[in-house]
This record gives structure tokens, sequence and C-alpha cells, in this order.
């Protein structure tokens, strides 16, 4: 009597704060290189070779996961114990072919059972401080319609609640389900520390489970000395389905110093130059890595309006005793972006981007990355962007390495 009494009040205090979910499981691995959607496999024994499971032992499988975990209903298992499965997962590009080898088998019981938070998969990065513009992602909660995400000035008084937090500056609401990923579009030029979490909604709005645990983002202003400014190849993000929260998508990441990351996925070079006094000057500078121009060139703009830009970007630079170091625009390839994003891409890419290559080549500072990065037609291979647009982390490394050469070649700087 007693037991039953327990329970009744833990399952009453549970969907206080928001219904609980009591048959689904969540399970979560390493997030891999380059990964666009990851199989998962749930087998009733162990699997220890790298072939797809025989249909006898599969229990379950997917591909339509896009994130490094999932959480599933239990009753996906059809009536099988959890501690006699097993379950393992490899990364797939876009035409779902494997990009490495099944992980081995794990005991499905080792999963987290009936989760009542949304588990966060954005990484803090450790030696470059908090990009301009952050992203924030987790891994999708089941049965969610939308997601809120609530900033705020200081921890939550109560963690893991479903109330708005009297600390609560601003809040935002993400519609779909199948959601992962929030683009901040608030600029963080105040300095102190900030904190966001994450709470699943149903289709009527109701919270599903709590609020995530509270992730801190500090903001530190004033002069410094490496600052990047750019669209989404600068902001982060690549391998179609992986968002700027993770660094390994962000080419700053393979510097071996500080820099701030003043990107921001969308940008067009007019749109850079707009926000120049806003989001640069606050952190004044010393030196500017400038790559803007991809978005206007795709999208039709010729390459003496890019160039017009970047004259302009230019000048605010030596105005405010900030020196401009320009990287040349990488290709783009067309039919990739077609694919993935469904957008055209203008039929004079070409032209209009040497134009502006040809301008930033002849800039007193200028650091090559369109050559590094192109094939025999001046496309950008899939080998360096499954998207067609976003170079994922070999093509960012490359870039990085790009900008560490010309360093090391310019003493002064």
């Amino acid at each position: 009597m007693l037991r039953i009494l327990f329970l009744s009040i833990a399952l009453f205090l549970v969907t206080v704060n928001g219904y609980a979910q009591n048959d689904k499981i969540q399970l979560v691995w390493h997030n891999a290189e380059d990964a666009v959607m990851y199989e998962l496999e749930v087998a009733n024994c162990p699997i220890k070779n790298n072939k797809k499971a025989s249909a006898k032992q599969i229990v379950y499988s997917t591909t339509k996961i896009s994130t490094p975990g999932i959480e599933l209903n239990t009753a996906l298992f059809k009536g099988e114990k959890l501690k006699k499965l097993y379950y393992r997962v490899r990364p797939l590009d876009l035409d779902k072919n494997p990009r490495a080898a099944f992980s081995n088998p794990i005991a499905l019981s080792k999963g987290v059972l009936n989760p009542d938070k949304p588990t966060i998969t954005s990484s803090l990065k450790k030696n470059h401080p908090l990009p301009l513009y952050p992203v924030y992602s987790w891994i999708p909660v089941l049965g969610a319609d939308s997601y809120e995400v609530e900033i705020l000035s200081a921890p939550p008084e109560k963690p893991n609640g479903t109330e708005a937090s009297k600390y609560r500056i601003r809040s935002s609401i993400l519609q779909g389900g199948f959601g992962f990923d929030y683009y901040d579009t608030h600029a963080y030029v105040e300095p102190g520390t900030f904190y966001w979490r994450v709470l699943a909604l149903d289709e009527n709005k109701k919270p599903i489970g709590k609020y995530s645990d509270a992730s801190p983002l500090t903001v530190k202003t004033g002069s410094r000395k490496w600052a990047v400014f750019g669209d989404s190849i600068t902001h982060g993000g690549g391998a179609i389905s992986n968002p700027p929260s993770d660094d390994r998508f962000e080419y700053v990441s393979y510097l071996p110093f500080p820099v701030k990351n003043l990107g921001r996925s969308g940008d067009t070079s007019e749109a850079m130059v707009e926000r120049f006094e806003h989001d640069v000057l606050p952190f004044k500078p010393q030196y500017l890595f400038i790559l803007g121009g991809t978005n206007s060139i795709r999208g039709g703009v010729s390459g003496e309006e890019v160039i017009e830009s970047l004259e302009s970007l230019k000048e605010k630079c030596e105005e405010n005793g900030i020196t401009p170091i320009f990287l040349t625009l990488p290709p783009v390839n067309p039919e990739r972006i077609q694919r993935v994003f469904d957008q055209s891409t203008a039929d004079s890419w070409q032209v209009e981007l040497e134009k502006v290559n040809e301008f930033i080549r002849n800039q007193p500072y200028a650091i090559e990355i369109y050559s590094l990065l192109a094939d025999e037609d001046g496309i950008l291979p899939v080998k360096y962007a499954q998207d067609g647009l976003h170079p994922d982390i070999s093509g960012k490394k490359i870039m990085a390495d790009s900008i560490k050469s010309f360093l090391k070649n310019h003493p002064e700087l």
C-alpha cells in the first residue's frame, strides 16, 4: 500500500511539472565526423560484424535520425524485454552510404528510460570566446510539437521546472517536433553571464516533462586581437544536419589562438556592412578576418556590388583602427545546393565570384581559400561540403590551415 502511495505521489509531481512519458527510452551516442544522418539497429542479439542484421535479428531499425541520439517509444520493440535487446549505430551520408562502421552493440537497457527533460548537445568552446550569435541544440523529444527556448540573466530559481523563470530575458518558440536547434537572432554584445534552456511542448502547448538543465553563456567585450566576420561559412555548421553549436564545423576551432566569431548565418555582403558598427565595434578587434559575399553572388548580385560592400567594410575597419584581412570566397556546388536546400544558384555565379576574388587577392592582406577547395571545374566537391555550400570538417580544417600559413608568412601581424 505504501509503495502504491509513493508511486502515485511521484507521478503527481511529474504531472504538475509537465506530463510524464512512461513508455520511452533515450539513446545517445558519439557525434560521428560529417554524419548527415544515422542508421540505428535494435536487435535481439549482440551483432559484432559490420553487415546489416538479418530480418530474424532485427526488432527495429531506422535511418531517420539527424542528431547523435533519439527517443523511442518502447512499443516499437514488440513486447521484447529491454535487457535482452541490443542497439548499434553508424553514420551515413546524404545518399545513405556508410561513412564508418557500425558501433559495437550496446545493451538497450543502458539507455535512459523515460527521461523527463531534453538532453543538450551544444558543445561549449574551451579555447574560443562565445560566438556573437549562439546556436542551441538538443536531442528531439518524443511527441514534441514545438519547443520553447528561454534566455536568462541568472540560473533559474527552480531548475528543471516548467514555469518561466523570474530571470527570463526573452524566450522563443521553435515550431516543428523534429526541430533540434535554435539560431539565436540576438547579438550578445552585452558583457555578462547568461543562461539558456529548452522545454518541449505538445500540440496543445502543454509541457512534455521539464526544462532542460540551464547552460551558461559568458560574454566578454572590450579589446581583443582576433575576430572573424562573415555569413554561415564563418558562423559554422556543415554536413547538412550539424548546426554551428557543433564547434567541429567552425574553422576558428582549428586556430591555435582565441578568436571571436562574429559570423551570422544568412548574411549577404550588404547585411555585413549594415551590422558592422553594432556587431563588431563592441569587441574592438585588432585584426578582422572577413569572408562574405557568397550568398549575394549565388543570389544573382553582381561582383561589382559585392566589391562595393567589401570596400565599405575595409573603410569601416580603417576608420576604427582595425586591420582587415580578406579571405577569398570558396566555390559552391549549384547541383548539390538545389538538392539539399531546393534553391537555385545564379547562372553567372562563377564569373561574378571570380571578380570578387580578384579584388580580394589585390588587398594588402588576403588569404587564399578558393583554389584550395575548388575542383578542376571550379566547383566545390562533395568531399569537402555535402550540401554544396558549407565546408564540412575537412573543408574547415583546410581553411584554418590556410590562415595559419598566411600568418606564418606575415610575422608582423
